[in-house]
């Protein structure tokens, strides 16, 4: 078996650019996500009672129901209810909303891990429940939570690639593509 060079060199462009763009979308979902998950546990933890059943209900259906669910409920319900996003957008608000409840949890694990001293000194010195969550919680609890959100990232950067169902051409997309028309596997893997 050969490798054909000149056609590796010729698909290049394609790769690169399906690499670029489903890097983009990582890079967007992971920074989204993060925001959507302190605001959501900021509420979670500091919100009235509904809120934060509404939030424990969000964060449950988005961990418990696949990727691909989430895709196909904005792609194809949203659209019925008025939203309508093109296929870019619709992959990064579905992944960004599947983020954000992993990070709720993730940031609610970092926050509970900080000792209760930390809340009480904070409360000692005058700051309110907002200013503690700001100025105390939040910069210890992104510390301890880098490890997990760097897992998060890697969870993804794989899941970006079930948005090849709704025609995105990431990576996965633009390689299987490749391979159905040319018939060539093992030069489109590498």
């Amino acid at each position: 078996m050969t490798l054909d060079l000149a056609f590796m060199y010729q698909i290049l462009p394609d790769m690169l650019a399906a690499f670029w763009l489903t890097i983009k979308i990582s890079l967007i979902t992971v920074i989204a996500s993060v925001i959507i998950g302190i605001f959501l546990t900021a509420f979670r933890m500091m919100g009235s009672r509904i809120s934060r059943y509404l939030i424990i209900a969000f964060v449950e259906f988005t961990r418990g129901a696949p990727p691909l669910v989430h895709i196909s409920i904005i792609y194809f319900l949203f659209p019925e209810f008025g939203i309508v996003f093109n296929e870019f957008w619709t992959g990064v608000v579905a992944l960004s909303l599947i983020g954000a409840g992993y990070s709720v949890e993730i940031f609610r694990g970092a926050i509970d891990s900080i000792g209760a001293s930390q809340v009480d000194a904070s409360r000692a010195i005058g700051l309110s429940r907002i200013q503690t969550f700001r100025l105390v919680l939040i910069p210890q609890a992104l510390r301890l939570s880098l490890p997990p959100l760097t897992n998060e990232l890697a969870n993804v950067i794989k899941a970006s690639s079930l948005l090849s169902v709704i025609s995105v051409n990431e990576l996965t997309k633009v390689a299987n593509d490749l391979i159905f028309v040319h018939f060539v596997v093992i030069e489109v893997l590498i």
